[in-house]
């Protein structure tokens, strides 16, 4: 009786560890940043509503300098997940979870000024030869993205003074007239790049936008980049900012997981993410634009397993 007694008692303490090991939460590592930056105020809000719904999967932000940062720390396998920049380089052991969102390049120039005389006015792209154009954002990413584009119209980007500005002082910068025209990237409903564009209007007048009439171009030659459009009034004002739909191009933040990540862990967290977007969205209008990936066997970053999975509903 002994015996059976401390038999049963060994099934019992075998089965409730493996219950305990087979239902407590799964802590991911996951890389974002910049510090104060739309993308880490997301994941920390993601990560307190996974907790608040006792998810299987929990969240533990690792604050980074930027995309840059983050992509190199799980490429160094000190993350699990990463927010990294979809035309910078991307790890080769990391495959797409999510689209958390989809940004584009938005160039302009502001109106001349009363009472200044003004240069030959800059209506094409074909026209920054020669000028000062400020950057918004000290990421060299977007710089890399100006010279792109000007390669495309055929203008030397050595011919061009370049001069960035922290996103801090980026509407100063425009009222005082720091360059000819302008670049900034991000979401097509950025406040960063509402403001700076509003810092741009004077005496009524709105800036002139330049069209990317060959982001199709663009796209083709650099497949991290998409053909994309700003629907006119994207940035508000009056008149519209801008009046009439303008072409450009468009670049996605991705949340990547290691390949070696079990594929039930990313389905997971991936069922999760969609399931508590909605509870988030309230807080950080942001994660309305979060996007499942792309799963198409020629897409630029492969998607997880464990992601298609769940997008195509073959969770196991």
């Amino acid at each position: 009786m002994f015996i059976v007694l401390a038999g049963v008692l060994a099934i019992i303490g075998i089965v409730t560890a493996g219950y305990y090991f087979a239902v407590r939460p799964v802590a991911l590592r996951i890389a974002v940043g910049p510090a104060g930056s739309d993308d880490l105020k997301v994941v920390h809000a993601l990560s307190q509503a996974f907790v608040q719904a006792h998810s299987q999967i929990r969240l533990r932000p690792i604050p980074t300098e930027g995309a840059t940062a983050s992509a190199q720390m799980i490429a160094e396998g000190r993350a699990d997940l990463a927010i990294v920049r979809g035309d910078l380089s991307v790890p080769k052991n990391v495959q797409a979870v999510a689209t958390l969102r989809k940004n584009v390049a938005v160039l302009w120039v502001p109106p001349a000024m009363k009472g200044k005389k003004a240069g030959a006015k800059i209506t094409k792209i074909a026209q920054l030869a020669g000028r000062r154009i400020g950057v918004i954002g000290r990421t060299p990413a977007n710089v890399d993205l100006l010279k792109v584009i000007l390669q495309q119209y055929g203008v030397d980007p050595n011919k061009i003074e370049v001069v960035q500005f922290p996103a801090s002082e980026a509407a100063d910068a425009i009222r005082n007239r720091k360059a000819d025209a302008y670049l900034a990237a991000g979401p097509v409903n950025s406040k960063i790049t509402s403001e700076a564009i509003a810092a741009s209007t004077h005496d009524g007048k709105a800036p002139t936008f330049l069209p990317i009439d060959s982001a199709e171009a663009i796209a083709q030659n650099h497949p991290m980049y998409e053909a994309s459009e700003i629907p006119a009034g994207a940035f508000g004002g009056s008149p519209d900012r801008p009046e009439d739909e303008v072409k450009t191009i468009s670049f996605s933040h991705h949340i990547v997981a290691r390949k070696d990540l079990s594929d039930t862990t990313v389905a997971a967290f991936t069922r999760q993410l969609f399931a508590i977007r909605q509870t988030v969205m309230s807080e950080f209008p942001l994660a309305a634009k979060i996007e499942t990936p792309d799963t198409d066997k020629d897409a630029f970053i492969p998607v997880h397993p464990g992601a298609a999975a769940f997008v195509d509903g073959e969770e196991k």
